[in-house]
């Protein structure tokens, strides 16, 4: 097996497989009730906009491993507001489907590369580790907020 199939092996597990660490992204997503994606609790973030957050970012991982050093993730595009959690929902399927498609496709040699960027210096390993690290972290975010709203009515 190689580095590259052990990293695409990660994204699969983290999204709708049995991760190590517990609960996939897609069985949590699961348990969350349509109409509690959009409510606050405090100054958090919603639900829907920690998603397309998550969305935002791996598509920015793809485009990077497909060689588009131009693409950025904007201030609107780094927390944008939910069209409906179906379409969410939707695109973040799609966006794993072309993020593993881009790890399968990216040459293995090149995973000590820097990565194209103007501000940071860092190599596509830590690139590919790191969307899956962001997306387990803001999963932590999301089935928290989700016990404090199921808390917060009852």
């Amino acid at each position: 097996m190689t580095e590259m199939d052990r990293i695409t092996r990660l994204l699969e597990k983290t999204f709708d497989q049995q991760p190590w660490y517990g609960s996939s992204i897609m069985e949590i997503l699961k348990t969350v009730n349509p109409l509690m994606v959009n409510q606050r609790s405090g100054d958090t973030h919603t639900i829907a906009e920690l998603v397309e957050h998550m969305i935002s970012w791996r598509t920015f991982t793809t485009k990077r491993l497909q060689g588009d050093a131009e693409f950025q993730v904007n201030d609107t595009a780094n927390f944008p507001v939910s069209p409906s959690w179906e379409d969410t929902i939707k695109r973040l399927h799609q966006s794993q489907e072309e993020l593993v498609k881009a790890a399968k496709l990216f040459p293995e040699e090149r995973l000590n590369e820097l990565v194209p960027s103007n501000q940071f210096r860092y190599t596509f390993y830590t690139l590919l580790h790191g969307i899956i690290q962001h997306d387990v972290y803001h999963l932590g975010q999301i089935a928290l907020l989700k016990k404090v709203i199921e808390l917060n009515t009852k």
